[in-house]
C-alpha cells in the first residue's frame, strides 16, 4: 500500500501487533501463496501502543535478535499494521480514470477528513461504482496514515538492515486474503458473500466487513484479550497460568454443573466476551442500517482470543450468523496457524 518497490523473490511479512509480532516468510507463486517459514515475537512491553512504536531500539533488538536465531536471511520486508490513528472514511465522488482520483483526493481529501493533507500519506481502494441522480459516480475507501508512524516503521525495518517495501493495513490484508481464495476450513465458498472478519488481538478488536476483496467498514474497538486477561486475574488467578486456564475451557458457550472455580471462570470470561461482542454488534447495526438490502452472511474469527474453545458457536448464537475460525484456505500453503498469522500471510498478496 505504501512504498513502492516490487520483489522478485520471496518476502518477510510481518504483523505487529501489541502483544505479538507475527513474521512469516514466504512467496506468492503461480500456485498459491508459499509459507516456507514463521515464528511470533513477544511484543516488548512499552515499545507499542496502539500501533506506534514508542521504542524502536527494544523492538529492533528483539527482531533482529529472533531473525539471527532462526538463520533468516530474506530481506524484502512487508508490514501491516493497524491503529485507532489510521483514518478511514467512505466517500463518493464523480466518476473519472484512475489515474485522476489521486488529484481528487489531493485537492479536496481536506473537505473529507479532519486532518492537515501535510501530515499525511493518503491511499485508497475503490469500493464500486454506483448511479446516484443519474450521475455516474464512484464509492471509495480513504486510508490516511501519519507520515510520522510511516517514517518510524521505515527505520525500524532499515536499521534492521532490511528492505521496506510495503506498509499495509491489516483490514486491507485481510481483505485481500479473503479475495484472493475460494473456500475457506475446506468447506465454506467465499465468493460474492458480505464477509465480517474479526480479529481479536491483544489490546483491541479489528472488525471489517468485506465483500468481494472491498473493505466496506472497518473499525477498531479498544476491548480485547487485556480485558479478558485482566478479568480472569481479578479472581486471583496467576497469569502464568492464563493460557493454560482458557485451553482448559471446553465450549466457552457451553457451562459447567457445578458451581467450582472452573464455573467462576468461565463466567467471567464469557461476561468478557460478551462486552466484546456488544461493541461488535454496534458496527453490525450501524453497517446493516445504512442500506435496507445490506446483510452479513458470515464472521470469520482470526487472532489469538479466537483460539478459545467455542468461540464460533458463541457468536454465531449471539448474532445469528454463521461463524467460523478461519483454519484453511485453499489457496494457502501453510502448516501453522491462520487465526494467528492471517495478517501477514495476506500482506503478501500484491494488487498492481
Amino acid at each position: 500500500m505504501i512504498f513502492s518497490l516490487r520483489p522478485k523473490r520471496k518476502v518477510l511479512s510481518m504483523d505487529i501487533g501489541a502483544h505479538k509480532i507475527k513474521i512469516v516468510e514466504g512467496s506468492n507463486t503461480k500456485n498459491g501463496i508459499q509459507i516456507n517459514n514463521f515464528l511470533s515475537i513477544e511484543t516488548p512491553e512499552g515499545s507499542l501502543r496502539d500501533g506506534i512504536i514508542l521504542d524502536k531500539d527494544l523492538m529492533h533488538y528483539v527482531i533482529s535478535e529472533e531473525l539471527r536465531n532462526k538463520k533468516i536471511k530474506t530481506k524484502d520486508v512487508y508490514l501491516t499494521i493497524n491503529s485507532s490513528k489510521i483514518v478511514t472514511r467512505e466517500i463518493v465522488i464523480p466518476k473519472v480514470e484512475y489515474d485522476e482520483i489521486d488529484k481528487i483526493l489531493k485537492y479536496q481529501i481536506e473537505d473529507y477528513l479532519p486532518i492537515n493533507v501535510n501530515d499525511y500519506i493518503i491511499q485508497f481502494k475503490i469500493i464500486e461504482g454506483i448511479n446516484a441522480d443519474d450521475i455516474e459516480k464512484l464509492r471509495i475507501l480513504v486510508i490516511a496514515i501519519q507520515k510520522n508512524i510511516i517514517d518510524d516503521y521505515y527505520e525500524l525495518v532499515r536499521n534492521l538492515n532490511l528492505n521496506p517495501i510495503v506498509l499495509d493495513y491489516q483490514p486491507n490484508s485481510i481483505s485481500k486474503l479473503l479475495k484472493y481464495n475460494s473456500v475457506v476450513n475446506n468447506t465454506f465458498p467465499l465468493q460474492n458473500l458480505t464477509i465480517a472478519s474479526i480479529d481479536i488481538g491483544y489490546d483491541s478488536t479489528k472488525i471489517s466487513i468485506i465483500k468481494n476483496g472491498n473493505v466496506l467498514v472497518t473499525k477498531i474497538v479498544e476491548i480485547a484479550g487485556k480485558y479478558i486477561d485482566e478479568s480472569i486475574l481479578n479472581l486471583n488467578c496467576n497469569d502464568e497460568n492464563l493460557g493454560e486456564i482458557k485451553n482448559k475451557i471446553i465450549n466457552i458457550s457451553h457451562s459447567y454443573d457445578n458451581k467450582s472455580n472452573d464455573e467462576n471462570i468461565l463466567s467471567i470470561l464469557k461476561s468478557a466476551v460478551l462486552i466484546i461482542a456488544e461493541k461488535i454488534e454496534a458496527v453490525f447495526r450501524y453497517y446493516l442500517n445504512r442500506k435496507t438490502d445490506n446483510k452479513i452472511n458470515m464472521i470469520i474469527l482470526s487472532g489469538g482470543i479466537s483460539n478459545i474453545n467455542g468461540l464460533d458457536n458463541l457468536f454465531g448464537n449471539i448474532f445469528n450468523i454463521p461463524t467460523i475460525n478461519i483454519n484453511s484456505l485453499d489457496s494457502v500453503w501453510f502448516k501453522g496457524s491462520l487465526i494467528n498469522y492471517a495478517n501477514a500471510i495476506g500482506s503478501i498478496i500484491r494488487e498492481y
